[in-house]
C-alpha cells in the first residue's frame, strides 16, 4: 500500500490536474448554489418550480455529458501519442452531436413549457402556479442550451489535453457575472427592473454565453488546440463518425438512458408534493457543491489512465487506477461526516427569507444524510465507471453496468416503494439510493478484477496490451 501512493510523480500530475477541475466545477456548482438561494426567498413554489426546470435541462445535460465523456476517452487516449489532428476531428464531431440535441431541447422547452412542466405535476391544472411559475423560467432558460454544449465539448478536449486552467477561467467569469446579474434582476437592484424567476433565467443566459464568448477569445489569442483551420474540425468523414460511433454510442446511451433514470426518479418524488421536491433541490445544490473534488480527480484519472493505455504503459495505467480507486472514497467518509455534522446550518442557507415551509426543511436535512452515508459508495462507482472503465476503452461494459442496475434493480424497487408500499418521502429515497449503488459497485468491482476493461484505441495501446498480457 505505501509502494502505491508513495510515488511523487503521481501526486504532482493528479493535483495538477485534479484541482483545477475540482475549483471549476465548485464554480459551477456555486452558479447553481447562488441561484436556488436567491430564488428560495421567492417561497417553496417558485423553488420547487425552478428546480423542476433544472432537471430538465439536467437531462439534455446527461446527453451532452455522454458526449464528453465519449471525446475524452479518444482525446485522452490520442493525446498520449500526440495526434492533434485526430483530436480536432473528434472534436468535430462531438461539437455537432452535442450542438444538435441542444436545439432540440431549445425547441421542446421554448414552444411547449406547460408540457414539459407538466411532467412533473400530474393532476396540476395547466394554470396552475407551479406549472405557470416554472413556464416562465424555462422559455428563457432554453437559450442557454446551445452555450452549455459549446462550453462543455471544448472544456472537456481542454482537460484531455492537459491544458486544464482556461475551462476554470470561464467557470469564474460566468459565477461572479451570474452572481452580480442574478442579485439586480431578480431583485430589482442597481436601477434593474425587478423580474423574479424571469431575471433568474436572464442572468444564467447571459452568464452562460459570455462564458463562450471567453473561451472562444482566450483560445485565440493563445493558439491553443482549439484554434485551427475550420476544415480540420469539421472536416470528418463517414468513416471518421464510424470509428468514433464504436465508443461514443454505448456512452451517450449509457449517460442519457442514465439521466432518463434520475428523470424518473424526479418524477416519484415530485409527484409525492412540492415540498418533498424542493427538498430535494435543496439537497443537490448541496451535493453539486460536495462532488466538486470527487469531479476532479475523477476528471484526472480519466486523464492519466487513458494517457498511460494510448501509450501503450499498461502496468502505469493499472496502477494509476487502483491509486484513485483508493483515494475517492476514502475522502468521502470525511466529506460526509461533515455534512452531518453541519447538516442545520446548510438548510438554514435556503431559509433565509422564512419562506420555505419546516416540511420541505426537515426532509433536506435527513435527506441529505442519507446522502452522507452513501457518499463514500457513491464516489466509488462514480470513478469505477467514468474514471476507469470509460478511460480504458470499455464503454460498452460501463453502459451495462451502470444502466443494469439502475432500470433493472433501483428505480423497479422505488416504484414499488412509493406506489405499491406507500413508504413515506425519505423511506423511497433511501430505496433508491440502496438499490443502485451496492449493486453497481459489486458489478464494477468484478469487471475492474478481470482486466476486460482495458480497450486501447491507439496501436502503441493495442501492441502494450498484448505485451502486458503475454508478459
Amino acid at each position: 500500500m505505501t509502494k502505491l501512493f508513495n510515488d511523487k510523480d503521481f501526486w504532482k500530475t493528479a493535483i495538477k490536474l485534479a484541482m483545477p477541475v475540482a475549483l471549476q466545477n465548485m464554480l459551477t456548482s456555486s452558479f447553481t448554489l447562488v441561484d436556488t438561494l436567491l430564488v428560495s426567498r421567492l417561497g417553496d413554489v417558485t423553488l420547487a418550480s425552478v428546480g423542476m426546470c433544472g432537471q430538465w435541462g439536467w437531462l439534455m445535460n446527461m446527453f451532452i455529458f455522454g458526449v464528453c465523456s465519449a471525446t475524452a476517452v479518444f482525446v485522452s487516449q490520442y493525446w498520449g501519442v500526440k495526434d492533434k489532428a485526430k483530436i480536432r476531428i473528434t472534436m468535430g464531431i462531438s461539437l455537432t452531436v452535442a450542438l444538435i440535441v441542444s436545439l432540440l431541447f431549445f425547441v421542446l422547452s421554448f414552444s411547449f413549457p406547460h408540457t414539459v412542466l407538466g411532467l412533473f405535476n400530474r393532476g396540476e391544472a395547466a394554470d396552475s402556479p407551479i406549472i405557470t411559475t416554472g413556464s416562465y423560467y424555462l422559455v428563457i432558460i432554453a437559450f442557454s442550451y446551445p452555450a452549455v454544449a459549446i462550453t462543455n465539448v471544448l472544456s472537456v478536449v481542454l482537460r484531455s489535453t492537459e491544458k486544464v486552467r482556461l475551462p476554470m477561467y470561464v467557470s469564474a467569469v460566468t459565477t461572479v457575472t451570474n452572481i452580480i446579474l442574478d442579485y439586480c434582476m431578480i431583485f430589482g437592484k442597481f436601477d434593474f427592473p425587478e423580474m423574479g424567476v424571469r431575471g433568474a433565467a436572464l442572468a444564467t443566459v447571459i452568464s452562460l454565453w459570455l462564458g463562450v464568448a471567453v473561451l472562444v477569445i482566450i483560445s485565440a489569442a493563445t493558439k491553443n488546440i482549439l484554434i485551427t483551420n475550420i476544415k480540420n474540425v469539421f472536416g470528418y468523414t463517414l468513416n471518421d463518425v464510424k470509428i468514433y460511433a464504436r465508443k461514443a454510442v454505448s456512452v451517450i446511451l449509457n449517460e442519457t438512458l442514465w439521466g432518463a433514470g434520475v428523470f424518473v426518479y424526479n418524477l416519484i418524488f415530485s409527484n409525492m408534493g412540492y415540498e418533498y421536491y424542493a427538498a430535494i433541490t435543496i439537497q443537490r445544490s448541496f451535493e453539486n457543491i460536495s462532488y466538486v473534488f470527487f469531479i476532479g480527480f475523477c476528471s484526472a484519472c480519466a486523464v492519466m489512465v487513458g494517457k498511460a493505455i494510448g501509450k501503450g504503459n499498461i502496468e502505469e495505467g493499472i496502477q494509476n487506477s487502483r491509486r484513485f480507486l483508493t483515494i475517492i472514497p476514502v475522502s468521502a467518509i470525511f466529506i460526509g461526516a461533515i455534512a452531518i455534522i453541519f447538516r442545520s446550518q446548510l438548510v438554514g442557507l435556503f431559509d433565509m427569507g422564512n419562506n420555505i415551509s419546516e416540511l420541505t426543511i426537515s426532509s433536506a436535512k435527513a435527506i441529505i444524510v442519507i446522502y452522507s452515508v452513501m457518499m463514500p459508495i457513491r464516489s466509488l462507482e462514480y470513478v469505477f465507471i467514468v474514471g476507469v472503465l470509460r478511460s480504458g476503452g470499455n464503454t460498452y461494459s460501463a453502459m451495462k453496468i451502470d444502466l443494469a442496475s439502475l432500470w433493472l434493480f433501483s428505480i423497479p424497487a422505488t416504484l414499488i416503494a412509493a406506489y405499491v408500499i406507500k413508504a413515506p418521502f425519505v423511506v423511497c429515497f433511501i430505496v433508491m439510493y440502496v438499490f443502485e449503488d451496492f449493486i453497481k459497485v459489486l458489478l464494477c468491482n468484478h469487471h475492474y478484477r478481470s482486466l476486460k476493461w482495458i480497450k486501447p484505441v491507439t496501436e502503441e495501446g493495442r501492441k502494450g496490451l498484448e505485451e502486458y498480457l503475454n508478459g
